[in-house]
Order: C-alpha cells, then structure tokens, then sequence
C-alpha cells in the first residue's frame, strides 16, 4: 500500500517535531496528537496486508473548501473515507447516532462529537467532489477505525462500517473479496484528482465550495480543547474566544510542558556531553 501524507505538521520521513507538535496541538487541541497516532497504528496494520494497488492519502485538504479528509483509501474496490479514533471508553453506534455509556448514569447517552455524523459527511464530500469532477463512482464508503484495543462499541445497524482493533487486518483481508470496479491506472488518476485538481478553466482561482461545506452544518459543540475532530474555526474566532493571544488556559499549560520537556533534554545532553569530556 502507497502512503501519501499531506499534514503541514509532518515532516518528510512522516515525523512530528516538537515544534510542530506544539503548533498543532494550539490550532487543534489537545487530542490532535493522539489522532495522529491512531492514524500510523492503522495505516501499520493495513500497510502488511494491501499491495501497491491501494492508495492511502492523510490529511488531505479537500479542493475547493476548507475541509481535511483524515483518511482516504483508493484502491480497485472503490474509495472510502476513513476516520480513526484512539478513544477509550464504551460506545454504541445506533442508526446514525453515536451514544458513550455514562458511567455515573449507568446508561447511554448521546455525546459529541456524533463520530458517525462525521464519518458520513467526509465520505459525501468527497463522493460530491469526484462527481463534480466526472467520475462515475457509485459511492464512497464511511468507515470509523477504533485503535484502542480497550475501546468497545456497541452496533446496532450502524450508518458506518465500524472496525474494532482487532479486526484491522480481517477489513483488509475482505476488501479483496468486493467486485474490482477500476484498474491501476484509474486508482493512480483519481489519487491525482484529489491531489491536484485540474485548474478552473474561466476564473483565476478555485471558487469555495459551499455545498461541501454544507455537510458540516453540523450543531456546535461546547468548545472542548480535548475534541480532535473539531473543524477549524477562523484564526478572528479562535482569538475572540480564546482570548488576546488566542490560546486557552489548557493550551498554555501544554505549552510550558513541552518547552519544559524541551529544556531537560537539552540539560540532560549537555550533562551527557560534559561527562564524556571529563578524563
């Protein structure tokens, strides 16, 4: 499996510095980097068992909007969108709605972010994009990836195909048993399609497409720094609700102990340096 990976905050080895790391968790919130890490524990497993015929894009930003797609796997058996989480916790998928169990309550709940909800809404917007595009594709496949083996959900004729962490390389393995609708060459094309769209023929630059947007018309959640799904908001947004310097009381305690860590490992190498200088 080819991976292409399209996050400003990797470097090209598919590393995040400590820089980057920091620069992503003040625009993203504090659960960015363990969505990143979800994203390499599944890419990982699905990497053993798809050959060079599938494609995996990460964090591509969707033409024509605002929108980064996590993940989106292109192979002979069609396209589909997938979003990983790594939350711990017990969850029931029902229909389209997504419940976690309170503990407290000793019952199921709705909570946000609705992770169907916006499985489905990344899978539309990019099926809404290739047929503007003039790809006949029948549909693009939500699927919901959970990389915390202690994370249970509970399906009840879910809207989303859901993949428990045991279960990544039977996904793998079953997608060669689906009819093979396009060839190599075609998989090769649509992932330049995505990566980069032909040029508007009569305008100057891409107009931003409103009905793709329209899919994330979701209801706003109460701002939390520990929600990795959260769509951007404007930097004039987060500045009005984050404060002068746009950064929240959480977002300052992870940036001093990530300059803090930064600190001891410069002490910690320089101690080791001295000492090796020492006769």
């Amino acid at each position: 499996m080819r991976v292409i990976e399209r996050s400003k905050f990797r470097d090209q080895d598919g590393e995040i510095s400590l820089a980057d790391r920091l620069q992503a968790t003040l625009a993203h919130g504090l659960g960015w980097y363990g969505e990143m890490r979800a994203q390499e524990a599944f890419t990982d497993r699905l990497q053993r068992h798809l050959d060079d015929e599938h494609v995996l894009l990460r964090n591509v930003p969707l033409p024509g909007s605002d929108l980064i797609v996590p993940l989106i796997l292109i192979g002979p058996q069609g396209v589909r969108t997938i979003l990983t989480t790594d939350k711990r916790g017990v969850f029931r998928a029902r229909g389209e709605e997504w419940l976690a169990f309170s503990s407290r309550g000793r019952r199921f709940k709705k909570t946000r972010p609705n992770m169907q909800s916006l499985a489905i809404s990344y899978a539309q917007a990019v099926h809404a994009y290739l047929q503007r595009q003039g790809v006949p594709l029948p549909e693009v496949e939500p699927v919901i990836a959970i990389t915390n083996p202690r994370t249970h959900i509970d399906t009840a004729q879910p809207a989303v195909r859901i993949i428990h962490a045991d279960a990544f390389e039977h996904f793998a393995s079953n997608l060669f048993k689906f009819q093979q609708i396009m060839d190599r060459e075609d998989v090769d094309d649509l992932t330049e399609l995505i990566l980069h769209p032909p040029l508007p023929e009569t305008e100057p630059e891409a107009e931003r497409d409103e009905s793709i947007d329209d899919l994330f018309d979701l209801p706003e959640a109460p701002p939390s720094d520990a929600d990795p799904f959260r769509l951007e908001d404007s930097p004039a947004a987060r500045m009005g609700a984050r404060g002068r310097l746009g950064f929240s009381r959480s977002q300052w305690l992870v940036l001093g102990l990530l300059l803090l860590m930064e600190i001891l490992v410069v002490i910690v190498g320089a101690a080791v340096i001295f000492a090796n200088t020492l006769p």
